[in-house]
């Protein structure tokens, strides 16, 4: 697989170029079955350097750069900002909001530009027949969403080491994708950790919804292309105490950005 990327490290943002390219086989196969198919190519790829160890950090970057590119061909315009916070002499913990499948295949390039990563994922997803190779060679760290105590203690653990040895870690501390946000349902898991390791955290927002959750398969969704891609990534916090007030400014932070863009704001109970 072929190692080549666009590296953001020097950029304050980016953007998709105007007049992108679109690829042709949206007219012959629709445009998400065309997608689709491009991105299981990718994939699979991973999945069989990873079988073989020689899935190496370069490539995985490279990977999710031609994920990227692979939505642009689709009709998704990006619009990433904020890129010079990712620039920090330490690993970080990384928190944002969860709204399609497309930040888990495009955030690994956008923070590997500049620091290695590992995602803490699902179980379900961690052990799946299609990807449980690859997260094992990217260092992913897996939850069950189903036992708190549980959670924490593996995040602790895996979590403090991942930093240690440099690698930032990104965590989307609602658990499961929403089209909408609560800030109470955004918990403080991320902070605990930047508390445990004695490291920053950076908060980053994000409107994807491009693509959309399946009926059937969530990861098989409608596409949006008149739905800019919003990436904005926040200053690095330090976290004083137990984190409580740095917890408030990354709530006030994805709401104000999210708000902006348009994104549904709900309060705790709301059925709305």
């Amino acid at each position: 697989m072929e190692i080549t990327m666009i590296d953001l490290s020097p950029l304050e943002r980016y953007e998709t170029p105007p007049h992108f390219k679109e690829t042709l086989s949206r007219f012959f196969l629709g445009r998400r079955l065309s997608l689709n198919t491009a991105v299981a190519k990718i994939v699979l790829q991973c999945r069989g350097l990873s079988k073989k160890g020689q899935f190496t950090s370069a490539e995985y970057y490279a990977a999710s750069d031609r994920l990227r590119n692979v939505f642009e061909s689709h009709g998704a315009r990006f619009e990433i900002t904020g890129l010079q916070n990712l620039k920090q002499d330490q690993p970080c913990v990384i928190v944002a909001n969860h709204m399609s499948l497309l930040e888990t295949q495009v955030l690994p390039w956008v923070v590997g530009s500049f620091n290695p990563v590992s995602i803490v994922m699902k179980k379900s997803l961690y052990d799946s027949w299609i990807f449980h190779p690859v997260a094992v060679a990217t260092q992913c760290i897996s939850l069950t969403r189903k036992n708190l105590r549980a959670d924490i203690d593996v995040i602790m653990k895996e979590g403090v080491e991942y930093l240690n040895q440099g690698r930032s870690i990104l965590l989307f501390p609602e658990g499961t994708r929403k089209k909408y946000f609560c800030r109470e349902e955004f918990n403080s898991l991320g902070i605990k950790l930047a508390v445990r390791a004695g490291v920053k955290v950076i908060p980053i927002a994000l409107k994807t919804d491009f693509l959309v959750n399946g009926k059937y398969i969530s990861d098989y969704g409608t596409l949006h292309p008149e739905r800019k891609v919003h990436i904005h990534i926040g200053e690095a916090l330090t976290v004083e105490g137990r984190g409580k007030k740095e917890h408030q400014v990354v709530l006030d932070f994805l709401e104000t950005n999210l708000k902006s863009w348009g994104v549904e704001i709900k309060e705790k109970g709301d059925g709305s």
